[in-house]
């Protein structure tokens, strides 16, 4: 269903280059290498067309979609790696 009618793209009459370059804040993109719902080839694509504004960082992990997910036990290596990459897009070393 459209990822629940979130397409950034509808603001520009379905044109996502054009949506995205209006984005003027630095981004973050953090896919899991191996999600199949959101995956790190269509982020790969969404950082081409942000430029110089995207950073991406996969995270690896064999659980997918759910990678990111700080209450599911086991996960403290993807939970570190999303805090430090956070902090370095606040701290401006990215």
């Amino acid at each position: 269903h459209r990822r629940l009618c979130a397409q950034v793209s509808d603001t520009a009459g379905g044109d996502l280059a054009a949506a995205l370059s209006r984005v003027e804040a630095r981004v973050l993109l953090m896919p899991c290498a191996s999600d199949r719902y959101f995956s790190l080839d269509a982020a790969r694509h969404e950082a081409k067309l942000l430029g110089r504004r995207a950073v991406l960082r996969p995270i690896e992990s064999a659980v997918g979609h759910r990678a990111g997910d700080p209450w599911r036990r086991g996960l403290e290596g993807e939970d570190s790696f999303i805090r430090e990459q956070v902090h370095a897009l606040l701290a401006g070393t990215l």
